[in-house]
């Protein structure tokens, strides 16, 4: 049994008779019920002038009274009680702010739950004066809720009224209303459909969703009470198959099923971003059209050129399929309609958007898979009997891997095949040197034998580009001109192959893009690509074509499916052939956006199953004919290694990073000298645009803008060297604004899953989720991403010498990981901005229960 209010898992039966249940139940029910009572009641009136040397704001009746001032400004809240009734009298019994440690203190006015009531007449204000003062010297949002309890005295019913004083701390003022979203939560149907003119005949989907399954995925494996006899058996076989896991048995079965719920849950989200009345402008091509779609550059909706879409004329009956075929920041061109939609297009016309999805990738996933069963020594290895002696390697093309233990070790053993069909795995940590080992390896192959063929697949393009750039270091030694090929897609965002690559690529833009036919590919030394373009050489799985690849590589292996990485296994690797998956499991795993469908087996990588499944890959163990540690970490100061190395790695890794003088440097110049690790505190709160699930942080976007200022102006640091994550695309948007706006374009900026396998000499990291109000229940006991172990992982190993975290204390420290970073911080003297031990929740505890009961009573009385 889990429990969600206390963000705990496989609780005892007895957990809800808990001190710590109880107290976190109340809290939640304080929150539901103060939603209830923010307005003016029963003729009552409450009021608030608010004054700060910048500004003045009178006679504010809004239940969220809203001011912007900078560091170190005074705000005064001034609130006026009327009773607005011809004849009723009311007592006021209580005026309170939640919290007194929080920049905010309410002035002595003698209203308190012992002293005796103050009358309030009919058409009279209160004769008593309350008052509030804030102020803070740290940016952010603060939010203080202040209470006004009374009684009704002809009734002596209770009455409560709320207002919540909300001060933004900042350097400069910004807008702080919602924002618009263009996007519609609804379906887009026609009586008709014109798909788009295509050359040759239309290709028919290979394993479609089943239509018997798709409600079954929708509603997510449950089982309604008024299902049909077929239905409800089609439930339980699937559900009896997902419970069993991963067997040899059911291996097809088990992921074709969980390929078709994740493409209905993809399918479903889409529907997300829907558009409705908008106009289409004529493009600059002949018959095309333009799009404005808002989202683009956070990539919500996430397009490619070679998509597909709807456009349906508002009000009609008929529906035209389009073909993407540019891309720009915030709107896309549009091909390839039917006749009919030119012969009636006007550019004050609306039109609705139905976005869909490529199954590309899913087609050749489920294709990898149907074709597995000849792959399950390699999926269910065995202990190899007729081991092979592994010769030792004397001239290493990378001189410093011959006194790295564990790196030399691993190449020797995957060039002698030690593992023999079962895979070797290169378990990579953060900065050991991953893929300067595989690296390494495949050379050894090459040059001992000219007949190898190596296919170096990844999940992405950045991590195929960067395996590639860093094997044609070593071309000149191998004269041949098919030592390399870095074969890319058509549809790849050219623009992102590096141009030393140019001279290894099948093209450097769409214009000069040449297809690489099978004869070609095979005559290759080495071939580099991504999972799923290796599906292009595959031949359709075509059990006729003979699978000629002696090695596979799969570098960033945890970060695939599984079926994903069966796609060159099952496709394109020959049946001798060594298989080599290099990663790291405690690093991100796949991104899947089903949750079920990824708690249930697809999140889980090849990689990461053969290690938790087969004793044979314990790295505990570390048995070197099967698998191979790396422990050397070249990347990061000791201070930044600490905690990953302890919370994830079992202190198995070793600090051998250089020294840089930035790790010891305060950056603001206060001090003399400073640490590698450092947190800023900023008491704050997300927003985000409309229905986007993204969110963004206007006030740690401020102080992320100080410290790149101190790095560069103070400092000199160059902008190659410093990188900016943050969890959440809308973020990484408006800091790349602002860093656009200062000609800061080369720092880097992006989420944690596109900095994997990235390093830079300074990480800022920008957490955003900050629910500021105390008593939220989000902001309490749900922290969404941020307790991902994972995430924070990769988060924290980027940096080299100077990591700073910015966050709001209240919502990190409910998580262990984050408490132990913010109190590292502390003891090394790098902990700034606010801090959440000065908040004392015993006197918060002590004021809920308080007033709680006033809030139950009322609630009672509305009930009867």
């Amino acid at each position: 049994m889990n429990c969600q209010l206390c963000s705990e898992s496989n609780v005892p039966s007895d957990h809800h008779t808990t001190e710590r249940h109880m107290k976190n139940k109340t809290l939640f029910d304080y929150s539901v019920y103060k939603k209830q009572n923010v307005g003016n009641k029963k003729g009552i009136i409450v009021s608030c002038d608010v004054r700060s040397s910048s500004s003045t704001h009178s006679q504010c009746y809004e239940s969220k009274i809203n001011v912007s001032v900078k560091p170190n400004e005074q705000v005064e809240f001034t609130f006026t009680i009327l009773n607005d009734t011809k004849k009723d009298k009311f007592s006021i019994n209580c005026a309170q702010i939640m919290h007194s440690k929080l920049n905010f203190t309410i002035n002595d006015h003698g209203i308190d739950a012992g002293s005796p009531p103050h009358i309030i007449k009919p058409k009279s204000k209160l004769n008593k004066k309350i008052t509030v003062m804030f102020r803070s010297a740290s940016v952010g949002e603060y939010v203080m809720p202040i209470v006004f309890c009374f009684i009704m005295n002809s009734t002596n019913e209770n009455i409560v009224i709320v207002r919540d004083m909300v001060v933004y701390v900042e350097k400069q003022k910004k807008l702080h209303d919602k924002m618009y979203s263009p996007f519609v939560l609804q379906s887009i149907v026609a009586e008709k459909t014109y798909r788009c003119v295509r050359e040759g005949t239309r290709e028919e989907g290979i394993f479609t969703v089943p239509k018997n399954y798709k409600p079954i995925y929708s509603s997510a494996l449950k089982c309604p009470s008024n299902l049909t006899q077929e239905k409800a058996k089609l439930v339980a076989d699937l559900r009896k198959i997902f419970s069993t896991g991963i067997t040899k048995m059911n291996y097809v079965q088990f992921f074709h099923h969980l390929l078709w719920y994740e493409e209905t849950v993809l399918k479903n989200n889409l529907k997300n971003y829907n558009m409705t009345g908008v106009n289409l402008k004529l493009g600059s091509i002949p018959s095309s059209y333009t799009l404005v779609v808002p989202g683009l550059a956070e990539k919500r909706p996430s397009l490619l050129v070679g998509d597909y879409l709807f456009v349906k004329p508002q009000n009609e009956k008929i529906m035209f399929e389009a073909n993407v075929t540019l891309i720009t920041e915030n709107d896309v061109t549009i091909q390839g309609m039917h006749s009919t939609f030119f012969k009636n297009y006007s550019k004050t016309k609306k039109y609705d958007i139905r976005f869909t999805m490529s199954r590309v990738t899913l087609e050749r996933m489920h294709q990898a898979v149907h074709f597995a069963e000849q792959q399950m020594p390699r999926l269910f290895p065995t202990h190899y009997t007729n081991k092979k002696k592994v010769e030792p390697i004397t001239e290493f093309f990378n001189v410093n891997i011959r006194d790295n233990l564990e790196q030399r070790s691993a190449v020797e053993h995957i060039v002698s095949g030690s593992s023999g069909r079962a895979p070797y795995l290169v378990h990579g940590p953060p900065g050991t040197g991953k893929t300067v080992t595989i690296v390494e390896a495949i050379l050894q192959l090459v040059v001992r034998n000219s007949k190898n063929r190596i296919l170096v697949c990844t999940d992405s393009n950045m991590a195929a580009d960067n395996v590639a750039t860093m094997l044609i270091k070593y071309a000149k030694k191998f004269p041949s001109e098919k030592f390399l090929l870095r074969a890319s897609s058509f549809y790849r965002t050219w623009a992102t192959l590096p141009e030393c690559l140019h001279a290894f690529s099948n093209g450097t833009s769409t214009k000069d893009f040449w297809s690489v036919s099978f004869t070609a590919f095979q005559k290759y030394a080495i071939v580099i690509t991504t999972l799923s373009h290796a599906a292009k050489f595959s031949g359709s799985f075509s059990k006729n074509r003979t699978c000629h690849i002696t090695h596979l590589f799969i570098d960033e292996a945890a970060q695939a499916s599984e079926p994903a990485s069966l796609i060159p296994i099952c496709g394109l690797l020959s049946t001798a052939g060594s298989l080599v998956l290099a990663g790291d499991p405690l690093q991100l795993g796949p991104v899947i956006i089903s949750q079920k469908a990824k708690e249930i087996g697809l999140g889980l990588s090849l990689m990461e199953r053969l290690m938790k499944t087969f004793p044979q890959y314990n790295d505990v163990k570390n048995d070197c004919n099967y698998i191979m540690l790396l422990r050397n970490n070249f990347r990061s100061d000791p201070d930044i290694l600490h905690i990953p190395n302890e919370l994830f790695y079992k202190g198995q890794l070793r600090a051998h990073a250089s020294e840089d003088p930035i790790s010891k440097t305060d950056l603001s110049g206060e001090k003399p000298s400073s640490r590698a690790i450092m947190f800023h505190g900023v008491l704050s709160k997300e927003q985000k645009v409309g229905m986007s699930p993204s969110f963004y942080n206007n006030s740690e976007l401020e102080i992320v803008q100080m410290y790149i200022t101190f790095l560069v102006n103070d400092h000199r640091i160059q902008l190659e060297d410093i990188g900016v994550i943050t969890p959440y695309i809308r973020q990484a948007y408006h800091i790349k604004k602002w860093l656009s706006s200062n000609n800061y374009e080369k720092i880097e900026v992006g989420t944690v899953e596109s900095f994997q396998g990235k390093e830079k000499r300074v990480i800022v990291v920008s957490t955003v989720r900050a629910n500021n109000d105390l008593l939220a229940h989000d902001a309490k006991f749900q922290l969404g991403f941020l307790v991902d172990d994972k995430r924070f992982n990769v988060a924290l190993t980027r940096a080299k010498a100077k990591l700073i975290i910015i966050g709001n204390p209240l919502c990190l420290r409910k998580d262990k990981k984050w408490q132990l970073y913010m109190q590292m911080c502390r003891e090394l003297g790098t902990y700034f901005g606010f801090d959440s031990d000065n908040i004392e929740t015993d006197e918060l505890d002590r004021k809920v229960d308080e007033i709680l009961p006033l809030f139950r009573h009322i609630e009672v009385s509305k009930q009867e």
